[in-house]
């Protein structure tokens, strides 16, 4: 999501136009489920959330290099000022509306979308650290399935999300050593119609057998004591759910447009409406507007909300802006430590 800075590849650029299109919708319809109390639009959230997080961590991985002496100063450039900064923002707006100030859940706890900018950090980092440990992976997927076992370890610092989805940053860098995108490009170790049959399967899986994970396995945010499930029942339902996401991110990357379109330009930008759209939304939950309790006009409504956010806020002249002022704040912290 964060990595415009690196080489072009109008691919993926693609996917991360679906990828920030379907964080916007599913920040909406998930701010608005208690309204609404259908089983369909939870579905869709279910459907969007069991894929979108780990692909945008995939990809991070996927354009992450090994042995950058830069990391550090582009962390904090790239992640944990924008972090800082649109924490502070939130922080401003809790107050506005909600008349108080978290305190310690300002320090630890990143608001609300914010959590992948601290999540990126860290992967970066650790990826530096680690890139050369034997069996990491397997590591990374046992701690994956471990982290939910352990109460304390939850919201504060991201760390379960960190945990969790830290496997697929790795599969995404891993896959780019091997050329696994550019085989599946040419569909030569996964067949379209495969990779067509999984996305059928994915949506049979919530709408047709009506087969539902707990609401919490696909945020990766909670221990499943949390979400009413043993410790054995919580390590399948996360296999499970990093084993379809897994498919699902391949069966994608196939189905994806691969030339250059006018939504490569919003999805090299992602990081703009990620940032952004989680104000907006803010606003409009809180207000709790009357026509929100229309189904099917907000339904649609949030289709149309969420291209325009994606659409204006992926704009180059947006993107140019931000990155100015976060390159100014970047060079003044760095000049002052």
């Amino acid at each position: 999501m964060l990595d415009s800075t690196e080489s072009r590849n109008c691919h993926l650029d693609n996917l991360k136009y679906l990828l920030i299109f379907l964080v916007v919708f599913g920040h909406f319809i998930e701010n608005f489920q208690d309204i609404w109390n259908s089983s369909y639009i939870r579905g869709a959230w279910q459907f969007i959330y069991l894929f979108h997080m780990p692909c945008f961590a995939f990809i991070s991985g996927y354009f992450s290099k090994k042995k950058d002496i830069r990391i550090f100063e582009k962390v904090l450039e790239k992640q944990i000022i924008p972090l800082v900064l649109f924490q502070f923002l939130f922080e401003i707006l809790n107050i506005i509306y909600a008349h108080k100030f978290t305190g310690a859940t300002f320090a630890l706890t990143p608001y609300w979308t914010l959590w992948y900018l601290l999540s990126l950090a860290f992967w970066k980092i650790f990826f530096q650290m680690l890139y050369k440990v034997k069996f990491i992976l397997a590591i990374s997927i046992v701690l994956a399935l471990g982290v939910g076992t352990v109460s304390s370890l939850g919201y504060p610092l991201s760390i379960s999300r960190t945990i969790v989805l830290f496997p697929f940053f790795w599969v995404g860098n891993l896959c780019k050593e091997l050329s696994v995108v550019e085989k599946l490009k040419n569909r030569k170790m996964f067949p379209l119609y495969l990779s067509i049959s999984v996305i059928i399967l994915m949506v049979s899986f919530v709408y047709v057998w009506k087969i539902r994970l707990p609401d919490g396995m696909y945020l990766n945010s909670y221990c499943y004591e949390s979400i009413g499930v043993s410790w054995k029942k919580g390590i399948f339902f996360r296999l499970v759910n990093l084993s379809l996401a897994f498919l699902c991110i391949m069966s994608l990357i196939i189905l994806i447009p691969q030339k250059k379109l006018f939504i490569s330009e919003i999805g090299r930008n992602s990081v703009i409406p990620y940032v952004i759209h989680g104000f907006i939304l803010k606003i409009f939950y809180l207000h709790r507007f009357e026509f929100y309790k229309n189904l099917y006009f907000t339904f649609f409504g949030g289709i149309i909300f969420s291209f325009l956010v994606v659409y204006f806020f992926g704009k180059d002249r947006i993107a140019k802006s931000y990155n100015k002022i976060m390159l100014k704040i970047c060079d003044t912290v760095i000049i002052k430590a």
